[in-house]
């Protein structure tokens, strides 16, 4: 069966394809050496969660600026191939902004007791998810979520 001049299977493929990423794009200067909190929100809107990649002796080494290191873009994988390294950009960066949307305890040894979630930019703030006057009550509410 085709649709136009494609077949309807290679359609379905194609749909299925992870997003491209940009290969070998011009930085920021100091970008690979830059804190977080001392980047501009312009380009934290351009590069923050946008994997990359950038090749190096015929391999597509996979970066993205995304909280995992605090002074420069996080390497998530290498591939062969571009495409693989879109598919594996796509994956990764899915587990990672996964696990940094976890809410995760605040240390303190007074109420209020909370689970935060950590900002999900530098410019941004930690948001309360919950709050109880006491720990076993967030422990309880914690074991709960298991």
């Amino acid at each position: 069966m085709t649709c136009g001049r494609f077949p309807v299977a290679c359609m379905n493929r194609r749909r299925m394809m992870p997003n491209q990423i940009p290969n070998n794009p011009t930085l920021p200067k100091n970008f690979d050496i830059t804190p977080n909190e001392k980047r501009s929100k312009a380009q934290l809107d351009a590069w923050w969660d946008h994997p990359y990649c950038v090749t190096h002796n015929e391999k597509f080494h996979v970066y993205c600026l995304n909280g995992g290191a605090w002074d420069r873009p996080t390497w998530l994988a290498q591939a062969d191939t571009y495409d693989e390294a879109c598919e594996l950009a796509e994956r990764k960066q899915a587990e990672w902004v996964a696990r940094r949307e976890q809410p995760i305890y605040y240390m303190t040894f007074e109420p209020p007791f909370q689970m935060v979630r950590q900002p999900q930019r530098p410019d941004h703030d930690a948001v309360v998810v919950v709050s109880f006057e006491t720990k076993e009550e967030l422990d309880a509410w914690s074991a709960a979520q298991q």
